[in-house]
């Protein structure tokens, strides 16, 4: 069967739209969020607040168990089935429910180890409000695989908006009558209730599957999928955070605010050629069943230019503009922040061509091997940060994090070319 790669057809790029457009939102409710906290609570609540939010995506995906990369992947690959692809969804959603609950129950049983690990009494309450919303998460995290696998990208971006729009406003709200810091960790919490209802309505994924023949087979297929796709998963989310976590042991609240003040930036720009992968990675997978490198280079240099480009409009734009901050927040915090990411965007600019298909492995149906290359790229990033921190402090974080972006686009190519056959990596042909 044929495939033409450069079919990026009108709904791939209405696609693209949309989530640009969530995007858009995404990045601006972050920084105002982060900007309103920093300046009516100060830099070390800031840092408190990152923290939280650090625990609580990356135990989030580990509650969502890989399942969601099994939904993606699966409901793509039969799209024209629809009686396979609801119980592949309705399965899932079971599972996550499991595991969301355990993961949940064991972050609050726990809130006050990570109280004594990050010698701070705010981020161990913080933990504890949000341990109850990693259930939510967990679904929530299946739910929204089910609409990307289904490429109903519009309604994707439309609930990711609705989230985000959510812990701002509660946040905000937080910050406003200046209650404290652990507080802000309620924003997660509302967050996930606001949208786990319309979730539900729009994928119909809550019925009970077990009843039927192949919901068995589907179960254990999620399970092995999410065994060895988890710790891939988990470590992606783990992975643009490892910094803030690694400041949290070495460095103070106050500190580590001052590094999230520009990590910010950092993490938003990350999600640009993110917002590409989410897009492309339906359109890969039916690529990879046919098993042509040639069709899959084609593809990357299609989307590749796409996700470059954007990225350095963007972080153009924030480095330009970055200075003009002095004006509300103190001059040697900007200066400090700006240098900082000249720093890490360098680094970042050459992951970002290659982000939208770091996924490559776990689309072709290789959950173990794309596991692999995840711990690669994170315990890069932990050493290269444990060796630097000690000495540098937040300036050590920033070297270390834009080495192992570089590198982690130099492991994709390798992997790319001892397991998917691109001989010369996934920008050349073979």
């Amino acid at each position: 069967m044929a495939i033409n790669p450069l079919a990026t057809d009108r709904k791939f790029f209405q696609d693209a739209m949309w989530n640009y457009s969530a995007f858009a939102i995404m990045a601006l409710t972050g920084v105002i969020l982060n900007f309103f906290i920093a300046w009516k609570m100060g830099l070390e609540a800031l840092g408190i607040f990152n923290q939280i939010y650090a625990i609580y995506v990356i135990l989030g995906q580990l509650a969502a168990f890989g399942v969601h990369d099994s939904v993606q992947k699966h409901i793509a690959e039969y799209a024209d089935d629809k009686l396979t692809s609801d119980l592949v969804g309705q399965t899932a959603f079971w599972i996550a429910l499991g595991t969301g609950f355990l993961i949940g129950g064991l972050l609050l049983t726990l809130s006050s180890v990570v109280e004594v690990v990050t010698n701070s009494v705010q981020v161990g309450r913080g933990v504890a409000i949000v341990a109850p919303a990693i259930c939510l998460f967990s679904v929530n995290k299946i739910l929204m695989g089910i609409l990307n696998g289904a490429r109903r990208m519009k309604a994707f971006a439309i609930v990711q908006s609705i989230r985000v729009v959510v812990i701002l406003c509660v946040c905000f709200g937080i910050a406003l009558f200046a209650h404290a810091a652990h507080l802000l960790a309620l924003g997660f919490l509302c967050a996930e209730i606001a949208i786990t209802p319309v979730l539900l309505i729009l994928t119909r994924a809550w019925s009970w599957p077990f009843g039927i023949t192949q919901a068995k087979k589907w179960a254990i297929t999620h399970i092995k999928f999410g065994v060895k796709a988890l710790s891939g998963g988990f470590l992606a989310e783990s992975y643009i955070r490892i910094d803030i976590l690694m400041l949290a042991i070495f460095v103070s609240d106050l500190n580590v605010g001052i590094y999230s003040f520009a990590a910010l930036f950092v993490e938003g720009l990350f999600q640009v050629p993110v917002v590409i992968r989410t897009i492309s990675n339906p359109v890969l997978v039916k690529l990879l069943l046919v098993e042509d490198p040639v069709s899959i280079v084609k593809f990357v240099r299609k989307v590749s230019p796409i996700s470059a480009g954007i990225y350095i409009l963007i972080a153009t734009v924030v480095l330009i503009g970055f200075p003009l901050l002095s004006n509300i927040y103190p001059t040697d915090l900007i200066i400090s922040a700006h240098e900082l990411l000249f720093v890490l965007l360098a680094g970042l600019l050459v992951y970002a061509v290659f982000i939208p298909f770091d996924y490559v492995l776990l689309q072709s149906g290789m959950p173990g091997r794309q596991s692999l290359l995840f711990t690669i790229n994170v315990v890069t990033n932990i050493l290269l940060n444990l060796i630097f921190i000690p000495n540098l402090g937040i300036w050590g974080a920033a070297l270390a994090t834009a080495i192992s972006f570089a590198l982690s686009a130099v492991f994709l190519n390798i992997a790319a070319k001892i397991w998917l056959g691109c001989r010369n990596g996934l920008m050349f042909m073979p």
